[in-house]
């Protein structure tokens, strides 16, 4: 095979999976720049075997390319001894884009409502936020998802339900805190 068409199919790999393996790294590592770090050296694992996922075809290299990730996401944390907590800023910075031309005051309260989401899903457990943001932000269904973390379809839905629960319930006590009230038996664990 020669190097054109292997080139040819890798940018088809890339321009079909590298927002869905993004999605899956902020997910699984709670940071943005590490995420990019850990897409980017997936996507170089993927350049240096590309005649097996040339092979496979582009029908079925979501597996593979999610596969490498993986593996890579367990290298990672062979590396390093402690995990930090997911910080959003993609959703942010959308979100900030689609208040310019609104007020300040408008731009303010959409950047402050955002950090109060980002908070309550970087708080939720590793499973509820990992499925969240792959349904959220990698567009993934509940059948995808489970194919790529390797549990049923119907525990996917039910995390994602929980944890839009979680965020709610977070987003409504901050809101009753505001206003000097409480919510008992709140808990993120």
């Amino acid at each position: 095979m020669d190097d054109l068409a292997y080139d040819a199919f890798f940018h088809e790999v890339y321009d079909s999976y590298h927002q869905i393996v993004f999605a899956y790294l902020l997910g699984r590592v709670g940071q943005r720049e590490i995420a990019k770090d850990l897409m980017q050296e997936a996507f170089l694992r993927a350049w240096n075997q590309i005649h097996l996922g040339y092979e496979i075809g582009l029908d079925n290299c979501r597996f593979w390319i999610f596969r490498i990730t993986k593996n890579l996401i367990t290298d990672y944390y062979r590396r390093r001894s402690t995990r930090e907590q997911a910080e959003s800023r993609m959703k942010q910075e959308a979100l900030v884009r689609q208040a310019f031309g609104r007020s300040s005051e408008e731009a303010f309260e959409i950047k402050s409502n955002v950090q109060l989401i980002e908070d309550a899903i970087s708080r939720l457990p590793d499973d509820l936020r990992c499925v969240l943001i792959l349904h959220l932000i990698g567009h993934m269904n509940s059948v995808e998802i489970g194919g790529l973390l390797e549990i049923p379809a119907g525990t996917v839905r039910y995390r994602i339900s929980l944890a839009r629960k979680r965020v709610m319930l977070a987003l409504t006590k901050n809101e009753l805190a505001k206003e000097g009230q409480a919510v008992e038996g709140f808990s993120m664990e």
